[in-house]
């Protein structure tokens, strides 16, 4: 049943992008402030936040689960899985960074970027195309990873309450400008084990050996940021052939807009390698 549920939110939101019309935050942005108010601690209010939609998810589930011989779990396990999944239209983000990068208009890039990724009071903005262009690059990276693999990783782990409680942690930091250190450690601690799976996955769909390094080393610093792990393997898994953008300005543009192009062509093959490994796991077990 997971894995069937899997498969059809996957074709639902490729093909009809299903995904955007049950993604209604207005619901835990609510009960986020309800549970602000009480002026509990930090890990109580987060824990809170969290948890009791979670919870209250998995007892509906488990209500659900022989009405139709279980048809009533997967529809609704469809449904949390899709509400899960990450917002807005991440290929069109990506494309729209290339065509500002390959025309060299970094700053317009970059403005586009913090308006997506909330940088507006960005206290230390970037000097340089070379700053913006690594800079989002790294964002890119964690963004394609937390909107599908994390939340995969906790589907296939705790089912769709797990998914849904790793979505609603990614909300609640994104609910602050400044998100306190208690919900972000509470993410490193979620985000710890996928993103070095995902790591993993691209040295195993890229160059192995010019990647597996700087896996070997993220696997060895357990206090390595997932942006940066994301990066580093991810940059050294593209290989020889896609370098990294040099500093003439006369081909730095294009050169970015082909590294970004090699980074979503490579979760789209990581992404692909999972579907796969999930497939046989389900036919061998």
């Amino acid at each position: 049943m997971t894995f069937l549920a899997i498969i059809i939110a996957v074709l639902l939101q490729q093909a009809w992008s299903l995904a955007e019309r049950v993604q209604h935050d207005h619901w835990f942005d609510g009960w986020r402030a309800r549970v602000g108010a009480l002026g509990f601690g930090d890990w109580l209010g987060l824990a809170l936040a969290v948890l009791v939609p979670t919870v209250l998810a998995h007892l509906v589930l488990d209500a659900v689960e022989p009405v139709l011989f279980g048809l009533g779990w997967l529809l609704l396990a469809i449904v949390l899985l899709l509400y899960s999944f990450g917002r807005g239209d991440f290929q069109a983000a990506m494309a729209q960074y290339r065509g500002h990068a390959y025309s060299g208009d970094f700053e317009a890039a970059y403005l586009a970027a913090s308006e997506q990724f909330n940088w507006e009071n960005d206290e230390h903005p970037p000097d340089t195309a070379l700053e913006v262009h690594a800079r989002v690059q790294r964002v890119m990276l964690y963004e394609g990873f937390q909107r599908w693999f994390a939340v995969m990783f906790y589907f296939v782990l705790l089912g769709p309450a797990g998914a849904l409680a790793y979505r609603l942690s990614q909300l609640y930091c994104e609910a602050s400008e400044v998100p306190s250190a208690t919900a972000l450690r509470w993410l490193a601690l979620l985000d710890w084990v996928p993103v070095r799976l995902l790591a993993s996955t691209f040295t195993v769909t890229g160059d192995f050996i010019g990647s597996r390094d700087e896996l070997l080393a993220s696997l060895t610093d357990p206090a390595a940021n997932a942006q940066e792990v994301l990066y580093s393997v991810g940059v050294a898994a593209l290989g020889p052939d896609v370098c990294d953008p040099s500093g003439d300005e006369a081909v730095f543009g294009p050169e970015a807009a082909a590294q970004n192009r090699e980074f979503e062509a490579l979760l789209s093959r990581s992404a692909i390698g999972w579907i796969v490994v999930l497939s046989l796991l389900i036919l061998l077990f």
